[in-house]
Order: structure tokens, then sequence, then C-alpha cells
């Protein structure tokens, strides 16, 4: 072993959905912080982190701290963006992610453009690989600054670096079974919320045509050995997802952290008047100190 690199860790989410097992996934956007990264990952709760560049401003220089404080935990981290053009995708892979998701996946052309993006050339694959023709640099953190074995780090990018590619919207579902039937695709997250906007159900993530499509999309992976995930942000529909096969759910992040802690912390003075053991007059304040 390298006592450098330690060599390349294997992608456990992707071992994860290949032994058809489940995992919670925590989203980060506004308040994606070395800290609450630390945090998060300190709870022992969540098995992968979601990093959204496509909603928030983080850059690729923030994206690899936050990406080195996970790497401290067993947590895969996957981030979220538009993948556009090569240099995209590629400075979002030299930052060590664990994989990448890309949003609003329409074709299968763009599929295989973005697998193209991501994947290394490699002259003797192995068994099942698939290739590709992304820009060569090995002194990134993904290739532990130029110390890893040039072969071991094609392999492990190839191999062991996840693709999902976002469905959100009626056009990528007429061509759902092409988009997931792309080799080098390992999975598929559905986006209720952008796919409820499209077709008129703004809000209803559990509305019966957009659990339609997550059955379409269920089918189609089952054809093709892909896993799928998608949002569970209550319990009827975390439940109602799993059902239908979903693997990687994500139950919500760090604003719906903040949003039910403040609505919790604020119920200690907003209690009823009815529920306080007696009324107190003026003459009778407490003093109370917190601790933070």
């Amino acid at each position: 072993m390298n006592p450098i690199t330690g060599g390349p860790r294997s992608n456990q989410l992707l071992a994860h959905m290949r032994a058809n097992q489940i995992e919670n996934l925590y989203v980060l956007g506004n308040h994606a912080t070395p800290r609450h990264v630390d945090f998060i990952c300190r709870s022992g709760l969540f098995e992968s982190l979601w990093f959204d560049l496509e909603h928030f401003d983080i850059s690729t220089r923030d994206l690899a701290v936050l990406n080195m404080v996970a790497r401290a935990f067993p947590i895969t981290t996957l981030a979220r963006f538009k993948a556009t053009d090569y240099q995209a995708v590629m400075r979002v892979l030299e930052t060590g992610v664990g994989g990448i998701m890309c949003s609003m996946v329409n074709s299968a052309a763009e599929a295989r453009q973005i697998v193209e993006w991501a994947k290394f050339n490699n002259p003797s694959p192995e068994r099942g690989e698939v290739t590709g023709l992304r820009g060569w640099n090995g002194g990134g953190i993904d290739g532990a600054y130029g110390t890893m074995n040039a072969q071991a780090y094609v392999r492990h990018q190839n191999n062991e670096v996840a693709i999902i590619c976002q469905i959100e919207t009626e056009e990528a579902v007429a061509e759902l079974d092409q988009i997931v039937a792309v080799p080098g695709v390992d999975g598929i997250f559905f986006g209720p919320g952008d796919y409820a906007h499209r077709i008129g159900k703004l809000g209803q993530l559990g509305a019966p045509e957009v659990i339609e499509a997550m059955t379409l999309l269920a089918a189609s992976c089952g054809r093709h050995g892909k896993f799928w995930g998608t949002l569970g942000p209550s319990p009827e529909l975390y439940q109602k997802v799993r059902s239908l096969g979903a693997q990687l759910i994500c139950p919500g992040g760090d604003v719906r952290i903040m949003l039910n802690g403040l609505r919790e912390l604020a119920k200690v003075f907003q209690a009823p008047a009815a529920t306080a053991p007696h009324a107190h007059h003026s003459s009778d304040k407490v003093a109370v100190t917190l601790g933070e």
C-alpha cells in the first residue's frame, strides 16, 4: 500500500446499490460548510451526501474542501450540477467526489456525452469497464496529487465513480428506457419536484402522475440492471418510493434541518399560556441564561 495515498477507496454507494441495499442521502446547498458536513457525518445517520451545485453557489474549490472533510468518514459524496460541457464535468470529478448527479438529462444522447466526458480511455479495460475521452490529469485530488499509479487511477475513475442521470421532465420520461440503457450510467435519480411542476402539479410530489412516472422508471432500471433514487420527504412518501424499488432516497437536508430545528426551538417560548404552571406578573420575571 502506498504510504501517502493509502490506495484508492472503493465506492461504498455503488457497492450498496449492487447489493440491493438502501442508502439515505442528505442534501447540502444553502448551508454547505465544512462544519455542517462534519456535523452530519458524525451523526452516523446518513451513508451519502449530495452537494447541490445546480441551485447554490458552491465552487469547485469549496466542493473540494467539503469533500475532503467527508472523506474522514465512511461517507460517499455526490455533486449535483448541470453537465453542460466537458470542463464542468472534469473539474467536479477532480475534487475527488464519489459520484456526479447530472441534472435535467433529457435524452440518451446527453447521457452518452456525459459518460464520454467522465470516463478515461483505457487501452486495457476491465471486463464491463466503460471508457470515454476524458482529458488526462493525474495531479488532482482524485489522483492523489500524482502519487497514484496511472493505470490504477484510470481504473478507479472508470469503475468506482458513480454517474447518475436525473430524470425530471416529460421529454426525459418519453426517452426513459434509452437513457437508462446507456452504458456507463450507473443509476437514475428522479426529480419529483421538477416533474410535478412541469406537468402542472406544482408541489404534489405524491400525485398519481408522478408515481406513475416513477413506476415506469423502476421497471426500466430493473430491465437494465441499474439502481434509482428520488426524494422521500415524508414518512409516507419515503415508504412509497421504497416500495417501488428506490434505493437512494433523500428525506431532505440542511434547509429542512434548519427550519425544523428553528420551529422546535421556538416551542420553548411559544407554549400556550394554558400550559404554564401559573401566569407571571411583571414582578415575577425569571432570568434564564442560555448556553448558545
